[in-house]
């Protein structure tokens, strides 16, 4: 019958009817675990489309149950498909309308959240639908919908359902054979990747009605038993039972003599072996009528005796609901007694307060004075906790001058640190030149030109110390407590001008190239002697870094309110060499003259709220600072 094969069409994906019942148990024992209101109602549709074959009135509670909440999570995929399954449920009691109701708003829903593949599902089931209650335009307008949809669809197991009713709806149409022929190509592309698949099962089906229509009905009908001996084996009782529909419904219809009563046992042994009792409803008239006509006592009985059963069957479902309806009645009426009890209890209360109204003044007297002890102790608690906490304040007050003085007195220590370290080490190097050459002069007879360049480099030597004694100086100004630093408009093109004239003989000596780029309206707020110390600082370490014969480039740019200057040197230091260049580590290292001199230039630049840093630049080094720009 066509319900009945349309209705296996409607399951999402392919099962086992004999693993059925296990699948079921499994998502039982699932849901009764799980956590998650939204996996909980997904689990409550998984099982209501599971049971709507076998079990109707249990798929329209696991639907009914996962409508209710998912209607109150607002979750819309989860509601569309609670009504899915009650259109399953209304559309096999008949009740049509209802059926097209619940799948329209399930359709809307699914649109709503995007669902191509559940449209297309909604689609096929509504064309189903309008199709059993002979509506047969809007059977074809939604048919229509659901082979545009479900062609551009990923899921072919949702197509293929889609191709089936396809087939099954326009076979017998002489004018829609072109495209049923494409549509059970299309089906067979899908089914073969999908061996003993539904699909695969349904396309050897309509294999077997295409045998029919050429003439070759003996090859059809065999190939029919074939498929449903295949399916019975793999335990697809439900496609067996489809397989021998074909034989009833379309090649006995058609002219082929076949014996319809042998396939109506086969339908029935097959439905009572898998419980289908609907299909056993279907069946057991015609084979009963039929064996009485005939006279077979025996088959007679036998199918006779099934009515009974299956009556009685029906009578145990009917007592069943009705043990339902009596148990609801029960529990309202226990419901009656509880309120009746409540309303004993509340008017024995009554009489208690009545009895009561003459100790209630004492009693207040009592609360009364149990009160106002509370009220002296809570006052006497108070006074007590604003002393504790007064004492905690001044307790974390004298904690903070102590942090603040040790803060102070490590930042001491390590300003005497430094300063041993720059006397030691910054004023050795120029005293020894100018010592060196004393004796060079004492010891060696010049001629004037060799003097004169001996007393020019001992003029130089002596104006570095200067230079030296000046910057550490300002540090020193820069690190008392009482100094205010005192940002100034700074030019940068003419400092750095002024400060290449201190490096002009080292990167003669080294050979080396220094090339400027600095726009000459860039200037930053800062202090002009601790800025130029950093220059000059920044170009000596710059040329000891450089390897001879190279170029220095010094550049500036204005960004963001901010001004970047670099120096940037060819040489051949790593980068484990230049992360700690700007960093004390203590009065036990031995940092070189440059080093301490890039210590200075940190200090300063944290005073003038800049930044400073060396890192490697291509095959290179770059010393980088950043001030605020002045405006």
């Amino acid at each position: 019958m066509r319900l009945m094969l349309t209705y296996i069409l409607l399951l999402l994906f392919s099962y086992r009817t004999s693993a059925q019942s296990e699948e079921i148990a499994a998502l039982r024992r699932q849901l009764a675990q799980v956590r998650d209101s939204i996996t909980y109602v997904d689990l409550l549709n998984q099982l209501g489309l599971y049971y709507h074959l076998s079990s109707t009135d249990s798929c329209f509670w696991y639907a009914t149950k996962a409508r209710e909440t998912a209607t109150r999570l607002k979750y819309k995929r989860g509601k569309a498909g609670a009504l899915r399954n009650l259109g399953i449920v209304s559309s096999q009691k008949l009740n049509l309308p209802q059926a097209i109701a619940y799948e329209q708003e399930a359709l809307q829903l699914y649109r709503e959240a995007g669902d191509s593949a559940n449209v297309c599902h909604m689609l096929n089931n509504l064309s189903i639908d309008f199709e059993e209650s002979g509506n047969i335009a809007m059977e074809h307008y939604y048919l229509d919908q659901a082979m545009t949809l479900g062609s551009q669809l990923s899921n072919d197991s949702m197509f293929s359902l889609v191709l089936s009713n396809y087939i099954l709806e326009y076979n017998a149409d002489s004018t829609r054979q072109d495209s049923v022929e494409w549509a059970h190509g299309r089906l067979h592309a899908i089914a073969d990747r999908y061996p003993y698949s539904r699909e695969w099962f349904y396309a050897r089906m309509f294999d077997a009605v295409v045998l029919l229509k050429n003439g070759n009905g003996k090859a059809g009908e065999s190939l029919i038993n074939k498929v449903a001996d295949t399916a019975r084996q793999k335990g697809f009782v439900h496609l067996a039972i489809a397989a021998y529909y074909r034989i009833l419904d379309d090649f006995i219809p058609g002219g082929f003599k076949a014996d319809s009563v042998i396939y109506l046992e086969k339908i029935f042994r097959l439905s009572q072996k898998a419980g289908f009792y609907d299909e056993m409803i279907n069946t057991l008239p015609a084979l009963y009528r039929h064996y009485s006509a005939a006279k077979d006592a025996g088959k007679t009985a036998i199918y006779g005796k099934a009515i009974a059963e299956l009556a009685k069957h029906q009578l145990s479902l009917w007592k069943d609901r009705q043990q339902i309806n009596y148990t609801g009645y029960f529990l309202k009426e226990r419901e009656l007694k509880a309120l009746q009890l409540d309303n004993q209890v509340q008017q024995q209360a009554i009489d208690q307060d009545n009895l009561q109204k003459a100790n209630r003044r004492l009693l207040l007297l009592l609360l009364g004075s149990l009160l106002l002890l509370v009220a002296i102790i809570l006052i006497v608690y108070y006074r007590s906790y604003l002393s504790s906490r007064q004492y905690e304040r001044r307790l974390a007050a004298m904690n903070f001058s102590i942090s603040e003085k040790n803060r102070l007195l490590r930042a001491n220590d390590d300003f005497k640190n430094k300063l041993i370290s720059v006397v030691a080490h910054d004023f050795r190097k120029p005293l020894d030149d100018i010592i060196r050459m004393a004796v060079m002069l004492q010891t060696h007879s010049l001629d004037r030109e060799e003097m004169m360049r001996t007393i020019d480099q001992v003029q130089a030597a002596s104006g570095k110390t200067l230079d030296i004694f000046e910057s550490i100086l300002r540090w020193i100004k820069s690190q008392l407590s009482g100094f205010i630093y005192a940002p100034a408009p700074c030019n940068i093109r003419n400092m750095v001008q002024e400060a290449l004239l201190s490096v002009q003989t080292d990167a003669a000596g080294k050979n080396v190239t220094i090339k400027t780029d600095i726009p000459g309206t860039i200037q930053v707020a800062a202090e002009r002697e601790m800025l130029q110390f950093v220059h000059r600082s920044l170009l000596n370490s710059a040329v000891q870094f450089s390897m001879p014969g190279k170029q220095l480039s010094v550049g500036a740019l204005e960004e963001d309110e901010a001004v970047k200057v670099w120096v940037k040197a060819e040489s051949t230091i790593s980068t484990t060499l230049l992360l700690p260049l700007f960093v004390y580590r203590g009065r036990d290292y031995k940092p070189g003259d440059a080093e301490l001199t890039l210590i200075i230039c940190k200090d300063f630049m944290d005073k003038m709220s800049g930044h400073i840093s060396a890192i490697p630049d291509g095959e290179g080094l770059k010393f980088e600072y950043v001030l605020p720009s002045f405006h």
